[in-house]
């Protein structure tokens, strides 16, 4: 006999910037170095990088329970208040359009980019980020998933023409 698994858990991003897992890696390589000459309060600096690599935004499903929960995630246990879930109404994806100014003394420049996130609309009209990738291709691949775990409808607004 199968069993179904009722607890669907996936991580929405990561809880640190990417110039802080940078840092996170930069700092547990020179506690590295001290720690070859000799320094042993370096070992405090040793986990830097795999705090801020593997800290993840998560949100959980307890399909059983009927419960969910949007947390932290941090050595396999995620923070978060369980809330009642009263249904899920369906999940979408949608293109969005986004600017990144660049400045310098000199100049400053904006780029445009684009970028496709997936919500899920709970049937208490609350809705929540699951995810943002930069081709539609890998997010509704990665939304398909979700949908088939949760046994939800998937639409795309992708080709939305009222989308700000």
């Amino acid at each position: 006999m199968r069993m179904v698994a009722t607890l669907h858990s996936y991580n929405t991003g990561h809880y640190f910037s990417g110039s802080a897992r940078a840092f996170g890696w930069i700092t547990t390589a020179l506690a590295v170095t001290m720690i070859i000459n000799g320094s042993v309060a370096a070992y405090a600096f040793l986990p830097t990088a795999i705090i801020t690599q593997f800290t993840h935004y998560r949100t959980e499903f307890d399909m059983a329970n009927r419960t969910y929960r949007e947390g932290v995630r941090f050595a396999g246990i995620t923070f978060g208040k369980m809330l009642p879930l009263t249904g899920i109404g369906f999940l979408f994806l949608k293109k969005n359009n986004y600017k990144q100014v660049s400045e310098s003394r000199a100049s400053m420049s904006t780029f445009q980019l684009v970028e496709y996130d997936g919500y899920i609309k709970l049937s208490d009209n609350v809705k929540l980020h699951l995810l943002q990738r930069k081709t539609k291709e890998q997010a509704m691949q990665e939304m398909q998933q979700v949908a088939h775990d949760l046994q939800a409808e998937l639409r795309d607004l992708t080709e939305n023409k009222l989308q700000g």
